[in-house]
């Protein structure tokens, strides 16, 4: 996974791979119930037509207009066909979803490329499950169609995705709690004005509402603030916190070496001081999501270097 990409982006793309690989998993769920609503649909009438859908009934009735005049073994051999491009087309499936998955360069757009794949496989799976129970209504037996999911890979990328989200749901709560007590600092200092206190008050009170949300375990992908919409409105503040530049003095002829080693000094000690809330937390919202808070709390300090 690109850890350079921004929070919100790097939460949707492991939701995405999730949601993708659960999809793998609830394949033979689903075809089961469409397997035994069919079966309801036909034995009890009306009765069993709540547990399929209007489209699933529609595709059954013209599935089965079309093999009206097969005979039994005609039609046991289009099953039969048909499994061959049911099998083909999960190994496809199942092949491109965990190859998007462990590519650290996979986007939210790419993992979009497995769609048209799972509406292929069910055209072909839901028909072949049609036809077998209209071959079984002809008193025909015929084995149940089987689907070789890789459950085991699938478990494992799985497990893999939920560690990520865990660790990233745990940096963020440190991050959280760090920033919430810098501004408590802030909040109780005597020089802040009361556009600041307001400001402050407003975005430690939006902090805590993210982590009352990431608590309950609720997804990250919907923090009641967005992390990367933290800096709305932080324009003004900003602009009181910074002090009005002052007039350099021009060098006075005759200066002593001791003095310019001592000004060169207090250039690096200014360099090297503490840097005002909002530009840090500016400089914060624009780096990669592992970088700590109290990673960027220092003028001129160094971001850590991207992890991959």
């Amino acid at each position: 996974m690109n850890n350079a990409l921004p929070f919100a982006q790097q939460v949707l793309l492991l939701e995405k791979k999730r949601a993708v690989l659960q999809g793998l998993i609830h394949l033979s769920e689903a075809l089961e119930l469409l397997r035994s609503g069919l079966q309801a649909m036909l034995q009890l009438g009306d009765g069993g037509q709540a547990q399929v859908s209007l489209r699933d009934m529609r595709a059954f009735e013209t599935i089965r207009t079309r093999v009206a005049q097969l005979s039994d073994g005609e039609l046991r051999n289009s099953i039969h066909a048909l499994d061959q491009r049911v099998l083909q087309s999960l190994a496809h499936m199942c092949q491109l979803a965990l190859q998007l998955v462990d590519d650290a360069r996979t986007s939210a757009l790419d993992l979009e490329q497995i769609q048209p794949r799972v509406n292929e496989f069910n055209r072909f799976a839901r028909t072949a499950i049609a036809m077998r129970i209209l071959l079984e209504r002809r008193g025909q037996f015929i084995e149940p169609l089987q689907l070789p999911l890789p459950q085991h890979e699938i478990e494992q990328r799985l497990v893999s995705v939920t560690e990520k989200e865990q660790g990233m749901t745990q940096a963020l709560v440190s991050h959280i709690q760090d920033m919430r007590s810098d501004l408590a600092l802030m909040l109780g200092n005597p020089a802040c004005s009361a556009s600041q206190q307001q400001f402050y008050q407003v975005l430690d009170q939006a902090l805590a509402a993210n982590l009352n949300h990431i608590e309950a375990g609720l997804s990250l992908a919907e923090l009641p603030m967005p992390i990367d919409s933290i800096e709305v409105g932080e324009q003004q503040v900003m602009a009181e916190s910074s002090a009005q530049p002052e007039p350099e003095a021009e060098a006075e002829p005759g200066l002593e070496p001791e003095t310019a080693a001592s000004g060169a000094s207090e250039s690096q000690s200014q360099a090297s001081a503490p840097i005002g809330f909002v530009p840090r937390l500016k400089a914060w919202l624009h780096s990669p999501w592992h970088v700590g808070w109290k990673d960027v709390g220092v003028r001129g300090e160094k971001k850590p270097s991207d992890k991959n």
